[in-house]
């Protein structure tokens, strides 16, 4: 039983989730807090027809999103996998689903080196549509964003093999001084350039556009 609706925002982001998705395969949910990211892309599933979705989350958060998609009617339209990254190992046939979300997709914007979950992550889903979530996707720096988007064969840089080759063109490279080293520096992204490439598979919204007299912040 249908015991939630979606807000209209929520719709409109959904339809235009749902295109980008169609046209390019990934499709980045940068949206603040408390606007619904989760709702908005299980209603991008429906959409797209997805029949088997993965929804790869943070542990404490499963039980929400297994609510929303029982009171929102979802499980009408298609089936889920809900486990957090840590777990991702234990999935006996990931070529089975035909979609795949990434919750807290910052949480793969490590600098130079790709971590460990990141990896895996690629091994498993490198050819399958992709839904990111993320209320802050680059927190510290705009170079975060490479090995968000190295885990897609569709990523816009899927030409540079790795993410010095890409921080050549994409990152002011600077000299720092550790314990009387000289170390490169690569968190000065050029914002303008990752921008550029990344805002096709964008849909940003935030807590004023939604309406809220407050902002909410989440710990």
């Amino acid at each position: 039983m249908v015991s939630k609706e979606l807000r209209g925002y929520q719709v409109e982001n959904s339809k235009k989730g749902c295109a980008i998705l169609i046209e390019h395969s990934i499709v980045y949910l940068s949206m603040s807090v408390r606007t619904g990211k989760t709702a908005t892309s299980l209603e991008i599933c429906k959409l797209y027809g997805a029949r088997k979705v993965l929804f790869l989350t943070k542990k404490k958060a499963i039980s929400s999103i297994q609510q929303d998609y029982v009171d929102f009617g979802y499980d009408l339209w298609f089936e889920i996998m809900i486990v957090n990254d840590e777990s991702m190992h234990k999935i006996e046939d990931p070529k089975s689903f035909d979609l795949v979300i990434h919750d807290e997709n910052h949480r793969f914007g490590s600098l130079c080196k790709p971590g460990k979950y990141t990896k895996m992550f690629r091994e498993l889903f490198f050819d399958k549509p992709m839904i990111f979530l993320s209320g802050t996707m680059c927190p510290e720096s705009f170079s975060q964003i490479y090995h968000q988007f190295w885990v897609s064969s569709r990523s816009p840089w899927s030409h540079y093999r790795n993410f010095y080759k890409w921080a050549a063109d994409y990152v002011n490279v600077k000299q720092r001084k550790i314990n009387s080293f000289m170390v490169n520096d690569y968190s000065d992204g050029i914002e303008d350039k990752i921008m550029g490439d990344v805002s096709k598979y964008m849909i940003t919204f935030t807590q004023e556009q939604a309406g809220f007299q407050s902002v909410i912040e989440e710990k």
